[in-house]
């Protein structure tokens, strides 16, 4: 018993020595930092810059682009929607809202910024025919939608032609529209 509980307790000793000295790795691989300044002092070249002085103007090359005569239903503003033939927007001074079914929109941006959804809802207004613009205030956020769609393809191709625009974060949502007069 007493040569069983001597390879015990030498053991536990010879372990806790090997895995003790194998953990102080700090000091084994910091540099030593010299107090003489002749070791530390190592000389820098100094930085040359060059001026740039490189006309591009004789590489630059002229690219003819052929004038496209304009369809008339197409919207001046559109011109990032080449061959999308959409019908001009009727004039929205005498619609009333009959009634509100669910249907599809598309969402441009949500913010906490009522000033930024605001600014967003102007350039849409005035960049496109869609004259169906909200902005939406769900708690926290204020939400700029686009468009009352019955059909989900036609909300998704309006969603398409904003992600054409710039706005990446265009999506289709499940919204209660209005429905006109």
């Amino acid at each position: 018993m007493n040569l069983k509980f001597l390879t015990v307790n030498l053991s536990v000793i010879v372990l806790f020595v090997f895995y003790s000295c194998g953990t102080s790795t700090g000091s084994r691989y910091a540099q030593e930092v010299s107090k003489t300044p002749e070791k530390n002092n190592i000389e820098e070249k100094p930085k040359t810059t060059y001026p740039e002085d490189f006309d591009l103007t004789a590489y630059r090359s002229k690219i003819d682009v052929p004038s496209v005569k304009k369809d008339s239903a197409v919207s001046a503003d559109l011109d990032a929607w080449y061959n999308y033939h959409t019908i001009p927007a009727k004039a929205d001074t005498n619609k009333t809202i009959i009634k509100t079914v669910p249907g599809y929109r598309v969402q441009i941006i949500s913010t906490d910024n009522l000033d930024k959804a605001n600014t967003v809802r102007s350039e849409i207004y005035f960049k496109t025919n869609q004259k169906a613009v909200y902005v939406i205030f769900d708690p926290p956020f204020y939400k700029v939608e686009v468009g009352d769609f019955i059909d989900m393809n036609d909300a998704k191709n309006l969603s398409f032609k904003f992600k054409q625009m710039g706005y990446t974060d265009a999506r289709v949502i499940n919204e209660t529209i209005n429905i006109f007069e």
